[in-house]
């Protein structure tokens, strides 16, 4: 079955030429009227930059103090707190066999082979996860301001 013959051949094409080969969105950085591009046969659409140029201008600082909420402090800080969980988790796990090393010999050498590296890949991967569902969520919220500013919600 080809997408011609689907009935929904055009929306697809659309969808492709917005999205490009790697799935990613194509944006060319001038703004343009989805509606305008539509009629004149373009599939392809441009995303206004300013919003990303503005947000990229703020410093760490004035996002901070942003009492508008037009700029999200959260995407700045994952980078910085994902490293600082694996340094963390690290510490712990090296306290706690420092501590049963202290209790029991034999017991501190079966933490630091099998308990150490089981704790250290769980709670990395528990965090991997939690801050990259906060990423998700606050990258959906651009995509759907972004829709918006294109004009295109239906």
């Amino acid at each position: 079955m080809t997408e011609q013959s689907s009935g929904h051949g055009e929306q697809r094409d659309s969808a492709r030429a917005a999205y490009g080969q790697s799935g990613q969105p194509s944006y060319s950085g001038e703004p343009t009227n989805a509606a305008a591009n539509q009629a004149a046969g373009d599939n392809t659409y441009s995303v206004p930059r300013q919003r990303e140029h503005q947000q990229a201008a703020k410093g760490w600082l004035a996002t901070l103090f942003d009492f508008k909420f037009t700029s999200f402090i959260t995407l700045k800080i994952v980078k910085v707190l994902y490293p600082l969980f694996m340094i963390l988790t690290a510490l712990i796990a090296l306290a706690f066999t420092v501590l049963v090393f202290r209790l029991n010999a034999a017991l501190g050498f079966l933490t630091l082979i099998f308990g150490v590296p089981v704790y250290f890949l769980w709670i990395t991967v528990l965090s991997r996860i939690f801050l990259e569902s906060v990423v998700v969520f606050f990258r959906i919220s651009e995509d759907i301001l972004t829709i918006r500013e294109r004009g295109d919600v239906r």
